[in-house]
C-alpha cells in the first residue's frame, strides 16, 4: 500500500533499534535509503509539535522540536527538496520528520525554521558586525556573507531559527539585550508556495517605534501580514530590523560635539542602522525569494520618523519604491551641543564609573568598558521618555539629518508612492493623567527648540517670543471644554480625571501629529510630486502596545491614542473583537497592495472602499473604522493645525 507523506526542503531524523538491521539509514548516506519498494514523497501536512503522533498501518510519524544543534551527527541536511524510496521496513525506523528551511548566501548556509505550515522564518541574522569595542559610537560596519576570499572555501552555519537579542534599552521587560544586536528577521512563504511561484516576491521592511529609546523587532510577528499575502494570492515578503538607541545610537554633549567637527561620523547611528539594514536587504533578499527592485519600507512613530528623514534628504532613493509612515510626527530635534542635550550625556557618563571623571575624553573611555558596564548605565541614568526636548532623539548635524527636516526640499523620484497617516487621539498616550491646569500645555509648546541650530542668541531671544505669543492663541483655539478635547467623540465623559487632561491631549494630538503630517504632505511631499495616500485611523475598539503605555492609564482615557493601528497591521487577532478582525483583514490588504503595487487599491482580498490619491486641490483621506470605513476631507481642526503650520522655523518640524 502507498503511503504518501510529504516533506520540504527538510532534514531527516532516524531511530534504530540497533546496528543488526540490515538497511539501516546513516546520517551521511540518504542513498542508502534507497530500496527496491516504494516511492514515498515526505513532506509533513502541518508543522511543529503534533499533539499525537500520526499512526496509519502501524507506521508511527511524529513531529519533535528537537533542536538541529543537538547531537548533529543524527540529521541529514539537504539544501533541496529531494524523494526518498525507501521500503516499508526503513518507514518502521523513521521516527521523525521536520521541515528546516536553508538559504545558502556566500560560504553560509542559513538555518531557519517554520512558524506555519506556509510561513518559514529566518531570526537573528546579523547585518552588521557587532558595534562593540572599538566600533561602539560608530557607523556600523556591514556584515559580509558573500566572500570575496576564493581561499576560504569553509562552509559555515548559522543558526536563524530565533530572534536575536534586542539591543540595549530599559524599562521593557525584555528576554535579552545586547549589543550584538544589529540583526533581521525574515518571514517568507514557505517551499509549499514557492514551488507554485516563477517571480521573486515583494519585500516589506518594518521599523519599530519608541521614542529611540525603547523598541524591539521581536515584538512584531509578520506571520500573520504573510499568511494573509498568500490567503489573497499576493505572497510578500516581511522582514523587521533592530537598530540601537539611546546613548549608543544617538550620542550627544560636548565631547561628541567635538569628535563631530573632527570629522568623525558619530552622530545618528541609529539611523545609519537603519540604512543598513535595507541595504543589506536590498543586497541579499533575492536569495531568500524576494525581488530586491520591489522593496516597501514600513515603520510606526520613530521607526516612521527615521523613514520621513531618509525620504527628505535623498538617503532612501534606489534602496525602496515604496514607504508607508504609521504615525510620523514632529519631535524636538536639537543640536548635539544644546545644553539640554549636553545635560542628559553627562547624566548617563556619570553612571559609567570608569568614565565619569573624564569630561574630556567619554567617547574613547567608553569604548574600552564592558558591555555590562553599558546595561549598568543605561538602567542607572533611568533612561526613561519624556517631552523635555532632551531626549535621546536624533540630533541635527551630520549627513542623514543636517538641519530641520522642514528645511528640506525631497526630489521627485526619491521613493515612487507613500502611504501615510495617524490616529485620532495620537496624544492621549503622552498626557499626563495627574494635569489639573495650563501649565503643560504651555511648556509643551515652549520645549520646541529653537532654530537654526546655530542661531545667534539675538536670533533665539526673537524666535522665545514668538513662541509666547502662539501659547495665548493655543489656549484660545483649545478651550477647556472636555466635549472638544481627546479623545474626540467622547462627549463631557472625562474618565474622571480633570477637564484639563482632554484639553491637553488634543493639543499634543495636533501639534505633534496631525499638524506635522499636513506639512510634510503639503509642503513637501505633493510639491515633489510623490502619489500619496493619506489614513485617518480610528476604529473605537483599539488598544495601544502595551510596551508603550505608562502605569495604568483611567479606563477610556486613551481612545484610539498612539500605536493602536499596530495590532491591525500585523493581524494580531487575539485583542480584537470579531468588528476590529474584519478591520485588521482589510487594513492588511491595503498594506499589501500597496507593497505590490505602489497603490492600495488591488482588486485582492476583502472588498474594501477605493483609497483615493491625496492631492492639494482634492485633499481626501481615508478614515479607517470597523463601524464604516469611508473616505472624508482632510479640514478638521483646520485652525489649530495652521497656527503650528504657519511658521515650521520656530516648531521645528
Amino acid at each position: 500500500m502507498d503511503i504518501k507523506w510529504t516533506c520540504c526542503n527538510t532534514k531527516l531524523r532516524f531511530s534504530c533499534d540497533g546496528p543488526s538491521h540490515p538497511s539501516q539509514p546513516t546520517p551521511d548516506a540518504p542513498e542508502s535509503l534507497v530500496g527496491a519498494q516504494g516511492l514515498y514523497n515526505l513532506r509533513p501536512l502541518h508543522y511543529g509539535p503534533l499533539k499525537k503522533p500520526l499512526i496509519k498501518e502501524g507506521i508511527g510519524l511524529q513531529f519533535s522540536p528537537s533542536s538541529p544543534w543537538t547531537d548533529t551527527s543524527e540529521w541529514i541536511r539537504r539544501p533541496r527538496i529531494y524523494l526518498i524510496r525507501v521500503t516499508q521496513g526503513h518507514l518502521s525506523y523513521l521516527t521523525t520528520v521536520e521541515c528546516t528551511p536553508t538559504v545558502v548566501i556566500g560560504n553560509t548556509t542559513f538555518i531557519g525554521s517554520q512558524r506555519t505550515e506556509d510561513i518559514d522564518f529566518f531570526g537573528g541574522i546579523p547585518f552588521a558586525e557587532p558595534p562593540t569595542g572599538n566600533l561602539r559610537l560608530m557607523p556600523p560596519v556591514p556584515r559580509l556573507f558573500n566572500t570575496a576570499d576564493r581561499s576560504d572555501t569553509s562552509s559555515k552555519l548559522l543558526n536563524a531559527t530565533n530572534f536575536g537579542p534586542s539591543c540595549i534599552q530599559t524599562l521593557l521587560p525584555v528576554d535579552e539585550i545586547s549589543e550584538d544586536c544589529l540583526t533581521v528577521n525574515i518571514f517568507r512563504p514557505s517551499s509549499t508556495v514557492f514551488k507554485h511561484l516563477t517571480t521573486l516576491l515583494p519585500v516589506m521592511i518594518w521599523f519599530y517605534g519608541g521614542g529611540y529609546i525603547i523598541g524591539r523587532s521581536s515584538r512584531y510577528d509578520g506571520t500573520p501580514l504573510v499568511t494573509r499575502s498568500i490567503t489573497r494570492g499576493t505572497p510578500t515578503i516581511v522582514v523587521s530590523a533592530n537598530s540601537r538607541m539611546g546613548p549608543l545610537g544617538f550620542p550627544r554633549g560636548e565631547d561628541v560635539t567635538r569628535k563631530f567637527e573632527e570629522g568623525s561620523p558619530i552622530l545618528n547611528l541609529g539611523l545609519e542602522d537603519n540604512v543598513a539594514a535595507i541595504e543589506w536587504v536590498k543586497q541579499h533578499i533575492e536569495a531568500f525569494g524576494g525581488d530586491p527592485d520591489k522593496i516597501t519600507v514600513f515603520g510606526e512613530s520613530a521607526g516612521a520618523v527615521s523613514l520621513e528623514i531618509l525620504i527628505l534628504n535623498d538617503r532612501i532613493r534606489g534602496l525602496a519604491k515604496g514607504v508607508i509612515m504609521e504615525s510620523t510626527g514632529g519631535i524636538p530635534f536639537v543640536s548635539p551641543s544644546n545644553p539640554q542635550a549636553n545635560d542628559v550625556w553627562n547624566n548617563f557618563i556619570a553612571a559609567v564609573p570608569s568614565c565619569r571623571n573624564k569630561p574630556e575624553n567619554t567617547v574613547d573611555c567608553l569604548r574600552t568598558v564592558t558591555t555590562p558596564d553599558i546595561i549598568q548605565a543605561y538602567n542607572t541614568a533611568g533612561l526613561l521618555f519624556n517631552t523635555s526636548g532632551a531626549d535621546w532623539f536624533p540630533v541635527i548635524g551630520g549627513d542623514l539629518l543636517p538641519n530641520f527636516p522642514s528645511t528640506f526640499r525631497p526630489q521627485r523620484g526619491v521613493v515612487d508612492a507613500i502611504l501615510i497617516g495617524s490616529n485620532l487621539d495620537e496624544g492621549t498616550l503622552t498626557a499626563p493623567q495627574t494635569i489639573n491646569s495650563s501649565q503643560p500645555i504651555k511648556e509643551l509648546i515652549l520645549s520646541s527648540p529653537l532654530s537654526p541650530p546655530n542661531a545667534s542668541p539675538a536670533e533665539r531671544e526673537v524666535q522665545l517670543e514668538k513662541l509666547e505669543a502662539v501659547v495665548k492663541q493655543v489656549l484660545d483655539l483649545y478651550p477647556n471644554d472636555p466635549s472638544l478635547g481627546a479623545p474626540f467623540g467622547t462627549g463631557n465623559d472625562t474618565f474622571g480625571l480633570d477637564p484639563e487632561y482632554k484639553r491637553y491631549a488634543s493639543v499634543a494630538t495636533d501639534f505633534t501629529h496631525l499638524a506635522h503630517r499636513r506639512y510634510l504632505v503639503n509642503e513637501q511631499l505633493l510639491k515633489a510630486r510623490i502619489p500619496t495616500f493619506t489614513y485617518l485611523f480610528a476604529d473605537p475598539d483599539a488598544v495601544p502596545v502595551p510596551d508603550f503605555v505608562n502605569g495604568i492609564p483611567a479606563p477610556g482615557s486613551l481612545g484610539v491614542t498612539h500605536s493602536s493601528e499596530i495590532f491591525y497591521v500585523f493581524g494580531d487577532l487575539e485583542v480584537m473583537t470579531p468588528t476590529a478582525r474584519k478591520l485588521s483583514s482589510t487594513m492588511m490588504d491595503y498594506w499589501i497592495s500597496f507593497a505590490n503595487s505602489l497603490s492600495p487599491n488591488d482588486l485582492a482580498g476583502n472588498t474594501r472602499p477605493f483609497w483615493p490619491e491625496y492631492s492639494s486641490s482634492n485633499p481626501l483621506l481615508l478614515r479607517l473604522d470597523g463601524r464604516g470605513t469611508t473616505t472624508i476631507r482632510d479640514d478638521f481642526h483646520e485652525k489649530q493645525t495652521a497656527i503650528f503650520n504657519r511658521d515650521p522655523a520656530i516648531f521645528t518640524h
